[in-house]
């Protein structure tokens, strides 16, 4: 691709405006969405034309917000939606969702998450502007373009983020790759030789999220807001302090009821993936039938086999913890 079209797109990153009030001063969501944007681009999880509001997207706009931003309140919804500007040359295009076409075509202004999804399905870019950020040159020139520009006092900040997202996704892939190498094994690690691994653990909960997109395995439920926010966790089924081991077959994504239950043994699973309950729960009282009513039910899966939980994670899980 040709500087020419490089040099109009570091021109339209550099004239990005942003809102601002007087009482907080200039609002820099447009280019901490588009940072936000690029290393999602940059991990493979927008590999196509389409930027959906996701929570991964969300999230990784709320990351850089919160380091960047001191005076003002973020909010995702606000520069997903005035990206696409109405005058000539812009290069960001929301596409709606299905009978919501006219409604997108009048809607000037949206503030909240819901009314963004409620109309918009997606955005995609110019495909010479996908074509440039797809190109790891190319892209690290729009991104400090970006930078330079917008952000010229923060750029210690941003990069620390930028090679800590670098790690976190190369570990994750790694994760990934391990299972297709490897099979499941664990070992006990004395207590002496424990170190935390955050960027390992960031990884791993982040992989477990995408897996069972952030859905609970055991009563489906699925609450994201757009911070990033889940009503889900990625649960250690042999607990990280036991043996270390974020091996994604060692985790599962469990809301904060059945995480809570199944670290205290509560409930545990079988090896065909049924929901076990302890005999110390009772079908008498209403608030243990959030638990009993999932009894031998199946649990939801990540599509591919070689990401199920392993059997032997969930044979020490009956062994060591399920209250028979």
């Amino acid at each position: 691709m040709s500087n020419n079209i490089l040099q109009k797109y570091m021109q339209k990153m550099e004239g990005l405006r942003g809102g601002e009030k007087a009482s907080e001063g200039p609002a820099p969501h447009r280019p901490l969405l588009l940072l936000a944007v690029i290393d999602l681009i940059r991990q493979g999880q927008i590999d196509k034309n389409k930027i959906f509001p996701s929570p991964d997207l969300a999230e990784m706009f709320l990351k850089y917000w919160s380091k960047v931003v001191t005076n003002r309140t973020h909010n995702f919804a606000m520069p997903f939606f005035h990206l696409q500007g109405r005058k000539k040359g812009r290069f960001w295009h929301l596409h709606p969702n299905a009978g919501k076409e006219e409604k997108l075509k009048v809607t000037r202004k949206i503030r909240k998450v819901s009314d963004l999804l409620e109309i918009v399905n997606h955005a995609s870019l110019d495909t010479e502007f996908f074509v440039l950020l797809t190109n790891p040159q190319s892209r690290e020139v729009i991104r400090q373009t970006l930078i330079n520009k917008h952000f010229p006092d923060s750029k210690s900040v941003i990069e620390s983020i930028f090679v800590e997202e670098q790690q976190i996704g190369e570990h994750g892939q790694l994760l990934i790759q391990e299972v297709t190498e490897y099979p499941f094994s664990y070992q006990v690690v004395p207590e002496s030789t424990k170190k935390e691994n955050r960027i390992g653990n960031a990884a791993f909960r982040r992989e477990i999220m995408r897996l069972y997109n952030y859905t609970c395995a055991i009563c489906r439920l699925r609450i994201v807001t757009m911070d990033g926010e889940s009503a889900t966790e990625a649960a250690h089924i042999i607990p990280w302090r036991i043996a270390h081991n974020n091996d994604i077959r060692n985790g599962i994504s469990l809301c904060k009821l059945h995480h809570w239950a199944f670290d205290r043994g509560l409930i545990s699973l079988s090896n065909t993936y049924k929901v076990l309950v302890s005999p110390l729960m009772s079908d008498r009282q209403p608030t243990e039938w959030l638990l009993t009513e999932q009894r031998d039910k199946s649990i939801l899966l990540p599509e591919q086999d070689l990401h199920h939980p392993a059997p032997n994670a969930l044979k020490w899980h009956r062994k060591e913890v399920f209250r028979e």
